[in-house]
């Protein structure tokens, strides 16, 4: 299995940790190819580790049971905003395939884990686009398609409060969301096309998220209940 391609992006440890690989390296010394990766976490900072491929590529045995060490998290999406941390951090970016997620609308679509309010006000916001295209497939074609009945009612909620508050609360943000998660600028290119620099356009989506965030905590508790979940 030392064959195996690795690409960018979540793996699931054998024991149930989840990783992201950020990209296969060689060892200056030897030549052995290392996969560089950092657990999967809400930190913005980053802790990397190597493993050698061949390590990485093994079996292991769990409760007699022989398992991949490391399995690919295919239903996991990537955002944009992950890879853009790893490339602050002087990673390059892995080209795609012409033809990646081209049919992303018919992906597992599951409702956001989230410990706080603003990681599911983040979490919301950057999983815009696929959550509308799941939720406009779903319309169009009459049936739960990659969603259960439950998670489209949570789906369609959130849409719904989403473009009430940028119409309403959060109206001082809706040029800003349209086009970070609506056009999908990433921060680099919002800071390009508005003259700002990076430092300014983070602070921005920081506010804008803790806004979302105090709005979503009031949505709650006006109805009674929490919608926060741990992964």
């Amino acid at each position: 299995m030392a064959d195996r391609r690795i690409y960018a992006g979540y793996y699931r440890r054998y024991d149930s940790k989840l990783i992201y690989v950020v990209t296969v390296a060689k060892d200056a010394d030897t030549s052995e190819e290392m996969v560089v990766w950092t657990p999967a976490t809400y930190s913005e900072k980053h802790t990397y580790y190597t493993t050698s491929k061949q390590s990485f590529c093994e079996s292991v045995l769990v409760g007699g049971v022989r398992r991949p060490k490391f399995k690919r998290q295919t239903q996991m999406r990537v955002l944009d905003s992950v890879v853009e941390s790893f490339e602050a951090e002087g990673f390059f970016r892995s080209p795609r395939k012409a033809d990646d997620h081209i049919n992303d609308e018919y992906d597992i679509w599951c409702r956001p884990c989230a410990a706080s309010y603003y990681e599911y006000a983040k979490k919301l916001c950057e999983g815009y686009r696929f959550s509308l295209s799941k939720y406009e497939l779903c319309v169009r074609e009459k049936r739960y398609i990659g969603i259960s009945k439950e998670d489209f009612r949570e789906l369609k909620s959130d849409l719904a409060f989403l473009k009430s508050c940028l119409k309403t609360v959060l109206n001082d943000y809706a040029s800003y969301f349209e086009e970070r998660f609506v056009t999908g600028l990433s921060i680099r290119k919002y800071a390009e096309a508005h003259n700002l620099n990076r430092g300014s356009v983070d602070h921005l989506q920081r506010k804008f998220f803790t806004a979302l965030a105090q709005a979503l905590k009031e949505r709650d508790e006006a109805e009674g209940r929490n919608r926060l979940r741990e992964n």
